[in-house]
Formats: structure tokens, C-alpha cells, sequence
């Protein structure tokens, strides 16, 4: 069997893949982590993957083991087909609801998700009414995260995404500037990432 080494290096060498770590038990290959541009669909990459390392080294990679976390390169010329219309906070004793209106393709969707009334699950839910709103019931999404990030004294909203489509699960990345309206740049961020997915 080829080493993971070699494999990383077959991987490393396709178009869009930033970073790859394989991991290795013995001669079976147990993880393979993923850092790709936004240019190509995660599944597309994950196809890749498996096309390029098969063709030379015979080593069939099952795709459940292979995630794939993407970032939007500085080229990337993506032209925004989600935009956020209208973001509603309705708040009780210890629960809050959001309510997003969501504009994709020319129509408009909406969703709403209910949460504790505490600080780190103020995004998630957040992101999961954004799902509500958009998702088509092809693949399960979840935001599992949602942080912010300082690179150049600027602040950014990262969130973290896992999709799942019946044959295999990868991550998605989202990122969007962190403005004054914290809740807005949270829906922003996720909405980058669901753009990458749907």
C-alpha cells in the first residue's frame, strides 16, 4: 500500500486543495481532513480525491472517512445568490426565537428556530432558522459552531458546518466580517457557508 505520505502528496497536488492530512492505522487509511477552496462542491472534491488516488496508487479511500472544510479564496468571484431580507428577535423568560426572511433565486423563504436564552446558543439558533428557511430536505445540515476570529486587527465570524447527504458527511466553513449588528454578521457568516451547500 502506498505510504500516507504519498498519498497526501497525490492529493495535495489537485486543483483547489489547500491543505490534506491523511490519517493512518496500519495499512488502513482511518481520516482524511480536507482544506479546499470554495470554487468546487464539496462533494466534487471529495470525488477528486478518491478519482486521483485511486488512478495511481490502486488504494480505494472510502468517502465517509474524507471531510472536507472549505475557505473562499481572495479570486473567488462568487456572486451571492442568498441574501439576508430581514432577521426578527423575539425574546421570552428563558428562550429565544429567531425568525429570518431569506431572499434565494428571486423568491423569498422564511424560518425560525427557538433556543435558550444564553450567549454561545444565541448563533447556533441563529443558524438553524437560517437552515429552516432554505434547506430543500436533500442533505442534513447543522451549524455546530460559531466563533469570532481577530487576523489583521480585524474581526471576523467563522461558523462551522456539517452536512450530510446519505452517502457522506463533510464540513463547511463560513466567514463573514464582524459588524456592529453581532446577530446580522452570525447570519452572515452562516449564510456564506450555505451558499458553498446548496
Amino acid at each position: 500500500m502506498a505510504a500516507l505520505r504519498e498519498i497526501e502528496d497525490i492529493i495535495s497536488k489537485i486543483e483547489g486543495i489547500k491543505a490534506v492530512k491523511v490519517v493512518g492505522d496500519g495499512d488502513n487509511i482511518k481520516e482524511v481532513h480536507i482544506l479546499a477552496s470554495s470554487d468546487k462542491n464539496p462533494k466534487q472534491v471529495v470525488r477528486d480525491v478518491e478519482t486521483a488516488v485511486f488512478a495511481i496508487t490502486g488504494v480505494k479511500i472510502d468517502r465517509k472517512v474524507v471531510s472536507v472544510a472549505q475557505i473562499t479564496g481572495e479570486t473567488s468571484k462568487r456572486r451571492r445568490r442568498i441574501a439576508l431580507v430581514e432577521i426578527e428577535r423575539i425574546e421570552s423568560r428563558f428562550e429565544i426565537t429567531y425568525r429570518v426572511t431569506l431572499q434565494k433565486d428571486g423568491e423569498e423563504y422564511t424560518g425560525e428556530s427557538t433556543g435558550p436564552m444564553t450567549s454561545p446558543s444565541i448563533p447556533l439558533t441563529i443558524g438553524k432558522a437560517l437552515i429552516n428557511a432554505v434547506s430543500n430536505g436533500d442533505i442534513a445540515i447543522s451549524v455546530d459552531d460559531v466563533q469570532t476570529a481577530k487576523v489583521f486587527n480585524k474581526e471576523y465570524i467563522l461558523s462551522h458546518m456539517t452536512c450530510f447527504d446519505g452517502e457522506g458527511e463533510w464540513e463547511v466553513i463560513g466567514i463573514a466580517p464582524r459588524g456592529e449588528d453581532f446577530e446580522r454578521s452570525c447570519a452572515l457568516s452562516v449564510i456564506d457557508a450555505l451558499e458553498k451547500v446548496l
